[in-house]
């Protein structure tokens, strides 16, 4: 039995050595190639360098009728290589397409890999990969944001004329816990589309393009109890100095609070990256900063204006600051909620 084997995989593999076109792409061009994306989690995001891990699969599939069986072959079903086997057969025996991963940072793990050669010359191709992916992160509404994590898959050496992808479609299991840490999943699309490159070639080449693209939105628990209602009770406490008669013990709360405030920024700079235009976050921080800053200042020009008038002014002064500085703070707040779009 394990001579009759050995003898099909050698008929098989010399079968395909007979023919040496077969490194040559089919007559039959543009070769449409199917492609499909399984992802079983997405990790390590890391929102400074905009960047995340995916751990996944990608299948792709063709027909190639050089590799059909006729009626007398005596193997019969599909052959199956895997790994190193795979890797030999792909390099030697058939006409393989350069696919590449367009959005992926550094060298990509492929831990295992198969190539299926089917009777009527369907080949399908599976790859496990691990990889650190990038892509553009909009964090204007940050922490209230959402995200697109995407996987771009093009062609290397063919154009449109010789290779193009169709019927994409990307899988994953939403009901585990751990496949977006920190993420609500909200949609996902699959496209292809036609990528010019370069422009300034006189043929104007276009490459087939195959793009994933999962949506989430950032779960905000964590930076709601632990980011923005500490600050929204730091600056409410800064009001206090309108309660407070003792100018000195005034001056020391504000400022107190003031490099409170700071250390908030601080915060939201580690995990951000530099951004040319304003998030959620910063403008909240931006107003603590105003609102401490012009209670320090209300309670100095009070001081300067109407120490040497009596308490019955300076009382009058303070109890008209005590309701308009906090009635200000929340139509801020509501109106940027407005401007930003929070829901």
């Amino acid at each position: 039995m394990a001579s009759l084997i050995v003898f099909m995989l050698f008929f098989s593999f010399s079968a395909f050595s007979e023919n040496k076109n077969l490194i040559f792409p089919p007559e039959n061009l543009p070769v449409e190639i199917s492609v499909d994306l399984y992802i079983n989690k997405i990790y390590n995001i890391n929102t400074v360098d905009e960047t995340y891990q995916i751990d996944g699969y990608l299948e792709y599939s063709w027909v190639d009728e050089r590799l059909k069986q006729s009626g007398t072959d005596s193997i019969s079903g599909p052959r199956l290589y895997e790994n190193d086997r795979a890797r030999e057969f792909i390099n030697t025996k058939i006409w393989f397409p350069t696919i590449e991963i367009m959005n992926v940072q550094g060298e990509i793990e492929k831990p295992g890999i198969s190539i299926e050669i089917h009777p009527d010359g369907t080949i399908i191709y599976d790859e496990r990969f691990f990889g650190t992916f990038s892509t553009y992160m909009n964090f204007r509404n940050f922490p209230f944001d959402t995200q697109n994590f995407k996987v771009r898959v093009e062609a290397f050496s063919y154009d449109n004329n010789y290779l193009v992808f169709t019927n994409p479609t990307l899988f994953f299991e939403t009901e585990s816990n751990s496949f977006v840490e920190k993420w609500n999943i909200t949609g996902k699309t699959a496209e292809i589309s036609a990528h010019p490159y370069p422009e300034n070639y006189p043929e104007n080449p276009h490459y087939s393009r195959a793009e994933f693209e999962i949506k989430a939105k950032r779960l905000t628990g964590y930076y709601l109890w632990q980011v923005l209602f500490p600050l929204f009770i730091i600056i409410m406490a800064s009001f206090v100095i309108f309660w407070i008669r003792d100018f000195g013990t005034q001056i020391g709360i504000g400022f107190t609070l003031m490099l409170t405030v700071v250390a908030f920024n601080f915060y939201s700079a580690s995990i951000l990256p530099e951004l040319p235009y304003q998030t959620f976050i910063e403008t909240i921080i931006i107003i603590g900063y105003v609102f401490i800053f012009l209670g320090i200042l209300a309670v100095i020009i009070n001081y300067r204006l109407y120490s040497d008038k009596g308490n019955e002014t300076n009382n009058m002064l303070m109890r008209i600051l005590r309701y308009l500085f906090p009635l200000t703070f929340f139509i801020a707040w509501f109106v940027l909620f407005m401007l930003f779009k929070i829901d």
